[in-house]
Order: structure tokens, then sequence, then C-alpha cells
């Protein structure tokens, strides 16, 4: 992420190293290294003007690098010295890694966890994968673990599944490429052996229908709709603050992500943002679940604050600082 944000910032003159904490002992005692990973912002002579310890609030890295990027001398403000603009603010405790996990197993149905997209898979298994979940003509989500090594390390131990993709159904594991393999070959596919019959879609994306049971049709399109729902439901209160938007924050794919990304960066709120070009599903689901039919979205609380107008609108009205921030200076 930082690497991208570099590239498209032009911090050229910003070096990056990666230290592993436990193969260098003396430099971590030194810093006080408790948790990873651990970023540190020094100077060209190796001291330090700042520090983030665990950096499990990505969008709070992105940013503090933005503002070294954009600082015209090194006498930065650091997260610490930032915290009591923040301290005051109600917000919910971060997320332990074990309840991130559980969230994202279960934010579908069906949940691939891959390398890459289902568009530009980056492994040959992963690719296969998606074309075995494809050719079944079900609806699933899937997670890019190659852009978060948290989860990528965290799901081995958590399912004891030492290798990806990893396949999810109903929140429990299915297991990797083998797994499935070894499902399609048998009697159904894997559509028969995970009881994924009221799941499966017509070409015009809408749930296949029985020609002898109505009735039956019509609870299959209740309970796919209800899992979109329930799924929808989760991302939007996965953070205080939730963006859905073009791209991710330090890579926008549209000017009205970028605007609003900005905006958000302004107040040095944490945020979460989620890309809706990687997830159809999402996308079109999102328009209908809030009856707001563009994006970028945003969300505060779980409730739709709105798109890049109307925060516009109260950022000049000054609205928009009171709700970010909960009312507190």
């Amino acid at each position: 992420t930082l690497a991208q944000q570099q590239r498209d910032s032009g911090g050229s003159n910003i070096k990056f190293y990666r230290v592993l904490a436990e193969e260098a002992p003396k430099l971590s005692m030194k810093h006080n290294v408790t948790a990873v990973p651990t970023f540190l912002f020094c100077n060209s002579d190796g001291s330090v003007i700042a520090r983030i310890d665990g950096g499990e609030d990505v969008a709070l890295v992105t940013q503090f690098y933005s503002k070294l990027v954009n600082a015209s001398s090194t006498a930065l403000p650091s997260p610490s010295q930032q915290q009591p603009q923040q301290s005051n603010e109600q917000t919910p405790p971060q997320q332990s890694l074990e309840q991130r996990l559980q969230s994202l197993i279960t934010s579908s149905l069906i949940m691939l966890f891959m390398k890459g997209t289902p568009s530009s898979p980056r492994c040959g298994f992963s690719r296969q994968a998606v074309e075995m979940l494809t050719s079944s003509n079900v609806s699933f989500g899937t997670f890019d673990i190659l852009q978060d090594e948290e989860v990528r390390q965290g799901l081995k131990t958590y399912s004891d599944w030492p290798t990806y993709p990893q396949l999810y159904v109903r929140g429990e594991l299915v297991g990797g490429l083998d797994i499935m393999k070894e499902m399609v070959e048998e009697e159904g596919g894997l559509v028969s052996q995970l009881e994924l019959e009221d799941y499966v879609l017509q070409r015009d994306g809408g749930l296949s229908k029985s020609p002898t049971d109505e009735g039956a049709t019509t609870n299959r399109n209740d309970n796919a709709q209800e899992a979109l729902k329930t799924r929808l439901e989760t991302l939007i209160n996965r953070h205080r603050v939730m963006l859905f938007m073009k791209g991710i924050p330090s890579a926008p794919r549209c000017g009205f992500s970028r605007q609003i990304v900005e905006i958000l960066d302004s107040f040095g709120v944490s945020y979460d943002a989620f890309n809706i070009l990687e997830d159809e599903e999402v996308r079109q689901g999102l328009k209908e679940f809030s009856d707001w039919p563009t994006f970028p979205q945003l969300y505060v609380e779980g409730d739709l604050v709105g798109g890049l107008d109307i925060v516009k609108e109260m950022e000049e009205s000054g609205d928009l600082k009171d709700l970010l921030t909960g009312g507190k200076d």
C-alpha cells in the first residue's frame, strides 16, 4: 500500500526498509518494538520523529505518510501528538484479529480468500478456484490476501490451513483447490456437494427457478437477498467511518473518490474503505440497499451520509467535522 502511495504521490526521496523484529533483537530493543508491524518514521540522520505501533489502522498509516510527503520540514506532529484530538472520540475499540477474520469469513455466504481478484488472479491456483465457482454459476465474495499480510498470515493459523486459495461457505472452511476439485468431480459438482442449489444464478443474474415449484423459487430469492443484506450491513459497520469507493485511499480510481479521500484525510480521522470495483455484488447491492445510485458513498456509525456533493456541502457548513469527530474538538 505504501509503495503504491509513494508512486502516486511522487515521494521518491522517502525510503522504505523492512526489518524482521525477531532477526534484529538489538534494534527491536532499542526502539522498544512490542508489536508488529510497527512503523518508524525517521529523519535522514536516523532520529525517530514519529511511530505507529501495531499498524492495524491502515488509514492512519497512509494518512501520516501523506503528511510526511507534503511537509515542508521534518518537524511533523506524531500520531501520539495527534491522539488528544481523537482521544475524546467515542469510537469503538479496534477489532481483534480473530474478530476481523470472522467478519471477513462471514461477509458473504460463499467467500474465497485468494491471491489477486477474480478479474486478475495472481496465481494459477486462485485462477482455477475462480473458474470453478464461476462455472458453477453462484455469486461469491473474495478477499485479496496479497493486500493484507495480517489477514494472510492470521487466517492460516485461524483455520489451520497453510495455503491459498481458501474457500468458506456459510462461515465454515471448505478447503483449498484440491478439495474443490474433488467436489467438482462428484455428482452434482460444487453446487450439490455444498448444498448451494438455492443460490444458483440465471444468466441474467437472477436466482434459478424450478419449473415445478414457484414457491421454492420465492424462498430462494428471499434467502439470497437476506444473505446479501447481512453482508452489506456487516461491511457498512466494519468501521465507525466507512467509505465505499472506486479504488483504495492510496490509489483512487476516479476523481470523485479521490476528492472524498482528500476531504476525509484533511480531518485526520480514522476510517476504512471498500473498493467496489473488486466486488460487483456489493457494488450493485449497495445501490439498492441504501437507495443511492452512485459512488463514492460515505457511512458514519452505520448510517448513510451521502456522496461527494453532500460531503462537500457538509464540509463547507462545518457539519462534517462535527459528524466525523462526534462533536469533539
